[in-house]
């Protein structure tokens, strides 16, 4: 994925507009849901099943024919439940409706969209990329005093 994706992507996240999903109707027409970013409860209940399965997206990229076709037959419903507790995330709705909305990905998403789909709520689980965002602020403490301001009084009262 390229920078400015990244960027336009994690602005929509941020604003909590989310990201739009193509889904195939009876008649061939596409309809558009919205998959924004998981709850703390929704993120939990991502993070279980992914680290239930085992399989890193990295792994996946790495697979050939038979092993792509083996991991969606055993891990096909796990990945459209954990895309639908982006699209359905309260904590009433999220337990009740997951299992109908993840039936419904699986009927009318095509595989590779439900597989971004499937790398879009895993990028939600990781936050390496606020990491640097937390370090620069930390060191922009605007509570502290500046140096320079510390050494120019330090100078007059000499």
């Amino acid at each position: 994925m390229e920078t400015r994706d990244i960027e336009l992507l994690a602005g929509i996240a941020l604003e909590d507009g989310g990201i739009s999903l193509p889904v195939r109707t009876v008649f061939r027409k596409t309809v558009r849901i919205t998959m924004r970013t998981p709850s703390t409860r929704s993120l939990i209940r991502i993070s279980r099943k992914y680290l239930e399965m085992g399989v890193t997206p990295e792994e996946y990229d790495g697979y050939d024919f038979d092993q792509v076709a083996r991991f969606h037959f055993l891990y096909g419903k796990e990945i459209s439940r954990m895309v639908a507790y982006g699209i359905v995330r309260g904590p009433v709705l999220g337990r009740l409706l997951n299992r109908p909305v993840a039936w419904l990905l699986r009927e009318l998403m095509t595989p590779p969209a439900l597989a971004a789909a499937w790398r879009q709520i895993l990028n939600s689980i990781s936050t390496t990329s606020f990491g640097s965002i937390i370090a620069s602020a930390a060191a922009v403490n605007k509570m502290q005093p500046l140096a320079s301001r510390n050494e120019s009084e330090n100078d007059r009262r000499s």
